[in-house]
């Protein structure tokens, strides 16, 4: 059975991007998005075995080390990707 993190590489990738799994603390989950002039970070909280709650996503634009943006919920942080995707 696939995880919502699982859905949610599967619907970035659907988007042309590479996404990927990455490490993260103990008791977090995240996910590692290549974006054409950046990337993003996806993080979830760990709830128990298979749940997890969206905690935020955060956007880069290449060599800034600052984050430009960050989304609370997952359904915002998709729409922001695909809008970045299509720039």
């Amino acid at each position: 059975m696939s995880s919502v993190i699982d859905d949610t590489i599967a619907i970035l990738s659907n988007m042309g991007l590479l996404a990927i799994k990455a490490t993260t603390t103990p008791g977090f989950a995240g996910v590692s998005v290549a974006l054409p002039y950046g990337q993003a970070f996806f993080i979830w909280s760990k709830m128990d075995e298979g749940e997890f709650h969206f905690r935020v996503a955060r956007f880069w634009e290449n060599d800034n080390p600052f984050s430009m943006w960050a989304c609370a919920d997952l359904i915002s942080a998709i729409q922001k990707t695909r809008v970045l995707t299509n720039q």
